[in-house]
């Protein structure tokens, strides 16, 4: 009678650890194709975060200080507002502000950490010492406005503030001249202009910012600003310099970028818009790309009158934010957590625009993201 017989101990040694040998490979090929979807992620992250960023930066910086077909100097824009209780939200004479952050000049260094903390207080951005000509007091405070806006501001960043046409709004014109003493504009249009919406009135030559009080018709319409409206209100509750038929007329927005906290509880670039959600006339406070942990912002002065920078400047070393012909960006974007690299035992260094930036030892990716743009409505 024939005899059954199985495996030998040795042959199911040898058949186990060929499989072993096939789960190691099958498992090094997963972790691997992992890792390496990771790291491009983390790379797909950090290049669409800084280039989101810098879009939005530089579409705003091209297009600050246009309003209607003027652009805004301090010496001939005859102003309507009652702009001075609120600077930072109606102080459309300037096109470009800023705050530049506590001891982040080009120079400095400074360590961030693994953890950034909303709130900061206007303290830990530098006071501009630059005169405004015509109040006698500094031209850009960081006033009580900002911090009632947003509480997701962190440390160690700068403030940049860009006053601008509102997007996606097209100009209308004046159908009947306004003389000296009207308080009513005619007007071939309407669409996109709301009550309490800041605008101006240009002829080309000349040009006035004022709140809108009153908006009615639809194509001819009627926009108005005598009557009671604010924060701010008018100053003025008529023209006191004539504007012909044709003056184009649009309306204007403040926004600022600054670095705060996200809704993913990290640094993010985030905005506040004068003309956003919330309505005109209050900022909306919105984040725009998540993930981007520090900025900082130097601005080209022209300093013998040839409409170009002869020299970089932070915020509080600008002498007068009217000579102000370009500004540099620097972003420091990431990607998420685990998306990046290995643990590393030695800190990475940044360089933005000069300042040094040690980042926190984690599994992130991070790029430094720089622009240069020139403010054109401030060289005609």
């Amino acid at each position: 009678m024939r005899r059954l017989r199985g495996f030998s101990m040795v042959e199911m040694m040898v058949a186990i650890m060929l499989a072993l040998l096939v789960t190691l490979a099958v498992v090094s090929v997963f972790v691997g194709s992992r890792t390496a979807y990771q790291s491009t992620t983390g790379v797909a992250a950090v290049t669409d975060g800084g280039r989101f960023g810098m879009n939005f930066i530089e579409q705003s910086a091209r297009n600050a200080g246009w309003f209607a077909c003027n652009h805004a100097n301090v010496n001939t824009s005859l102003d309507y507002l009652n702009w001075a209780a609120s600077p930072l939200q109606f102080d459309f004479r300037y096109a470009v502000g800023g705050f530049e952050a506590a001891n982040t000049a080009p120079g400095d260094a400074f360590v961030q950490p693994a953890s950034q903390v909303g709130g900061a207080g206007t303290g830990n951005w530098n006071v501009d010492p630059a005169i405004d000509p015509v109040t006698g007091t500094p031209e850009f405070t960081l006033d009580a406005e900002f911090t009632a806006a947003t509480n997701n501001q962190v440390t160690n960043s700068d403030i940049l503030v860009l006053r601008t046409s509102v997007p996606q709004v097209s100009p209308v014109y004046t159908t009947l001249d306004a003389a000296p003493g009207d308080a009513l504009l005619n007007v071939n249009g309407i669409t996109g202009f709301q009550v309490g919406q800041i605008a101006a009135i240009s002829d080309c030559t000349k040009s006035a910012a004022f709140q809108i009080s009153a908006v009615a018709g639809g194509a001819p319409g009627s926009i108005s600003f005598g009557g009671g409206v604010g924060p701010p209100g008018n100053a003025q509750a008529s023209l006191t310099r004539p504007f012909v038929t044709g003056a184009l007329v649009q309306p204007l927005t403040t926004v600022i970028y600054y670095i705060g906290i996200g809704q993913d509880g990290d640094a993010a670039l985030r905005r506040l818009d004068l003309n956003g959600a919330n309505g005109p006339g209050t900022f909306t406070d919105e984040e725009l790309v998540p993930d981007v942990e520090n900025m900082q912002v130097l601005y080209g002065v022209d300093t013998t009158g040839a409409l170009t920078a002869t020299e970089y400047v932070t915020a509080d070393l600008v002498p007068d934010f009217g000579s102000v012909v370009s500004i540099q960006v620097a972003l420091l974007a990431a990607s998420p957590l685990q998306t990046g690299q290995a643990l590393t035992a030695v800190p990475q260094v940044y360089n933005l625009l000069g300042t040094q930036v040690t980042a926190p030892v984690d599994s992130r990716k991070r790029r430094v993201f720089t622009v240069t743009v020139a403010l054109r409505n401030q060289l005609n």
